[in-house]
């Protein structure tokens, strides 16, 4: 069966005077059929410090072309006294 990824970025949430950016590729997922992808990495390190994050996508939101993508939403690991949330959607495959 055929598998796809996706890409991803962003920003994460304002938290005590700062963002992080972020951005990855998605985990392979079956082609055609209902799905989620895994998805984890770590954001920019800026205040002296990184984030790490792993969650799953919502499932494929079909677009009238035949693509499709995926939101997301998951806080990220809590370092140096604080969280950030990132939001966002995958690129259309």
């Amino acid at each position: 069966m055929d598998q796809h990824s996706h890409s991803f970025a962003g920003y994460t949430t304002y938290e005590q005077g700062h963002i992080h950016h972020y951005g990855h590729i998605t985990e392979k997922a079956p082609s055609g059929v209902p799905h989620r992808h895994s998805m984890e990495g770590e954001t920019t390190y800026n205040h002296e410090h990184d984030h790490k994050y792993e969650t799953e996508t919502g499932p494929a939101i079909l677009l009238p072309n035949g693509l499709h993508y995926h939101n997301f939403r998951t806080k990220v690991s809590y370092d140096h006294g604080h969280i950030h949330y990132i939001v966002g959607y995958t690129s259309a495959d």
